[in-house]
C-alpha cells in the first residue's frame, strides 16, 4: 500500500521545534515536505551541535524534508515562495503572528491563489488577545500555563520545568492532527482552511483534568510526592525505583499480596480508596519498607504476577536497549550519509494498512533548492540569476 499522505506536498516555513515536529510526522506518513530556510539556515541546525557535526535536535526534528534556501526578505524570494505554495496542499509556519503577512505570505494572499491549501500556523499565545504578538518559546508556555508551578508541587512551591520541549513536542503533535483533519475536511468540501495550534493552548489541553478541577472548585488538588500510596514510585534494596499505578480498587489486594502484606487487605485504615488516601502517611512508610527489603527485579516479578501495573524507572540508556520499544518500531535503525548506521526515534502512530515509514535523514542546507524550483517551472537561466543575486542558496561561509 502507498503511504497515507503520498502525493501531499507540504511547504514548511517552520523553525525551532513545535512546527518542525509536526512536519516530521507528515513526512513519516509519506508527504513531500519542502523546508524553506533562510540563507543562514534554520537555527535548529546549530542547536545541540557536537564537535563531530551531529545534532540530535536537528536530526530528530527535520528528517524527511527537502531543503530549499530562499531569502524571504527579498521580493523575488517572496514570489518564489508563492509559486511553491500555488500547487501545494499544505503550508506550515510558526513565526510570530503578523510576520508572514508582512512578507506578503499571509492567508489573505495565499488562499485566494490556492483555495484548496491548508494553511497551518503554530503560535505561542494564539492569534487573539493582548499577548498574541509577544514572543514565546516552550518554557514560556510551561510557565504561563501553570505547568511549571504544578510540576513543582503547586502554589507555594518552587516551579519546575520537568522536561524542556514538552510544550513544543505536544504542540507539534496537535498541529499534525489539525492538518490531517483539515485535509480530510477538504476531501469533502474541496476547500482548504486555516489551522492554528498554540503552545499555550496545547499546555492547557495537556493539563485539562487538573485545570478543570480549579475551574470548578477554585483551588488546586493537593500535590505530594506520590498521587496516593498505591500510585507512585518506591525505592528498592538495589537502589532502583519501581513505579506502581493501582488506581482502581481491584489493585489494592493485588499490591498487598505482591508485597507480602496480605494482612493489610481488609485493614479498615486501608481497605478502600478514600481511607487509604486519608491514612496515606501511615500506609506509605509500610510500603516503602516492603519495597526496600528486596530488589527491583524481585518486586517487579511479583507485581506482574499479580497483574499490577508496574514498571522500573529507566533512564534513556536503558530505554535504548528496550525490547518493547524496538518491537513496536518506536526505536529503529537507519543509515545516515555522514554518520553511518544510526539508532533513531521512529514513528509513534501506527496504521495497519498504510503504515508510516521512517523518512530519510535531515538534509544539508539548501541542497534541494534547484530541484524543487525546477519542479515549480523555473528555467536554468532564472536559477542562475537568482543564485547570482543571492535570492536563493545558502549564505557564503
Amino acid at each position: 500500500m502507498s503511504a497515507p499522505l503520498e502525493g501531499i506536498r507540504v511547504i514548511d516555513f517552520t523553525r525551532y521545534q513545535q512546527g518542525p515536529f509536526a512536519t516530521v510526522i507528515l513526512a513519516d506518513f509519506g508527504a513531500d515536505v519542502i523546508k524553506v530556510e533562510e540563507p543562514n539556515g534554520d537555527y535548529g541546525r546549530r542547536m545541540w551541535r557536537e564537535p563531530d557535526g551531529f545534532s540530535a535536535f536537528w536530526e530528530s526534528l527535520d528528517r524527511g524534508k527537502r531543503s530549499v534556501c530562499i531569502d524571504l526578505r527579498r521580493p523575488d524570494g517572496v514570489e518564489l515562495a508563492l509559486r511553491l505554495t500555488d500547487t501545494a496542499d499544505v503550508l506550515v509556519e510558526n513565526f510570530r503572528p503578523g510576520t508572514m503577512e508582512r512578507w506578503g505570505l499571509g492567508p489573505d494572499v495565499v488562499l485566494p491563489r490556492n483555495p484548496r491549501l491548508v494553511y497551518a500556523r503554530a503560535t505561542g499565545w494564539g492569534s487573539k488577545g493582548p499577548m498574541a504578538h509577544l514572543p514565546s518559546f516552550d518554557q514560556i508556555a510551561q510557565a504561563y500555563s501553570g505547568f511549571a508551578q504544578h510540576a513543582g508541587g503547586g502554589p507555594g512551591h518552587r516551579p519546575e520545568i520537568p522536561y524542556p520541549g514538552i510544550a513544543d513536542q505536544t504542540g507539534g503533535m496537535n498541529l499534525a492532527l489539525g492538518i490531517m483533519t483539515a485535509l480530510y475536511a477538504r476531501e469533502r468540501t474541496g476547500r482548504g482552511q486555516v489551522v492554528e495550534v498554540s503552545l499555550l493552548g496545547t499546555q492547557l489541553a495537556l493539563q485539562a483534568p487538573e485545570l478543570q478541577h480549579v475551574l470548578h472548585f477554585g483551588t488546586e488538588r493537593p500535590r505530594e510526592f506520590r498521587a496516593s500510596p498505591t500510585v507512585g514510585h518506591y525505592q528498592c534494596s538495589d537502589g532502583r525505583w519501581v513505579m506502581i499505578v493501582g488506581i482502581d480498587q481491584k489493585f489494592w489486594p493485588r499490591i498487598a499480596r505482591a508485597l507480602c502484606l496480605d494482612h493489610l487487605i481488609h485493614d479498615p485504615r486501608f481497605a478502600r480508596g478514600y481511607v487509604r488516601y486519608k491514612n496515606r502517611h501511615e500506609l506509605e512508610p509500610i510500603l516503602e519498607a516492603a519495597f526496600a527489603s528486596n530488589t527491583s527485579a524481585h518486586w517487579l516479578e511479583r507485581l506482574r504476577r499479580e497483574d499490577v501495573p508496574a514498571s522500573l524507572v529507566q533512564d534513556y540508556a536503558e530505554l535504548a536497549t528496550s525490547e518493547q520499544a524496538w518491537a513496536n518500531g518506536y526505536l529503529m535503525e537507519t543509515d545516515h550519509p555522514r554518520f553511518g548506521r544510526q539508532r533513531v526515534v521512529g514513528p509513534h502512530i501506527q496504521l495497519s494498512e498504510t503504515p508510516p515509514r521512517l523518512s530519510f535523514p535531515a538534509r544539508d542546507l539548501g541542497i534541494d533548492t534547484e530541484a524543487v524550483l525546477r519542479e515549480a517551472g523555473l528555467s536554468d537561466a532564472e536559477l542562475e540569476r537568482l543564485r547570482r543575486e543571492r535570492v536563493i542558496g545558502p549564505a557564503e561561509g
